[in-house]
């Protein structure tokens, strides 16, 4: 993610669009802040139906709000089980608590 400001928008407008296509771009004007975001057609929604369905899916005991650690939304994040597994495996790597996989476990567990 990137934070720009109006002035580098209107200085280099072509680099703005071109640095969204690769990663977010967030333009601060004062105390606001708007994001650059590429879609495809200029009706579609940022969020689908099929998304919402998959949404919805989710037990609304662990249901949370996935832009608020992606920002593609992607419902991964959106369940908090997954974020308390991330979590916990972070803080073993920090203790260090991890293990290696060889490289036939990795072709077995990744399907290489």
């Amino acid at each position: 993610m990137r934070i720009v400001t109006t002035r580098e928008v209107a200085r280099q407008t072509r680099e703005m669009f071109e640095l969204a296509e690769k990663e977010d771009v967030i333009v601060k004007r004062g105390q606001k802040y708007f994001q650059i975001i590429e879609k495809e057609k200029p009706n579609s929604k940022l969020v689908s139906d099929e998304w919402l369905d998959e949404f919805f899916k989710i037990p609304a005991e662990y249901r949370c709000n996935p832009f608020d650690v992606s920002p593609s939304g992607d419902l991964f994040f959106g369940d908090k089980r997954n974020l308390e597994h991330i979590d916990k495996a972070i803080k073993q790597a920090e203790n260090g608590q991890t293990r290696r996989f060889s490289k036939e476990a990795q072709e077995e567990l990744f399907r290489l």
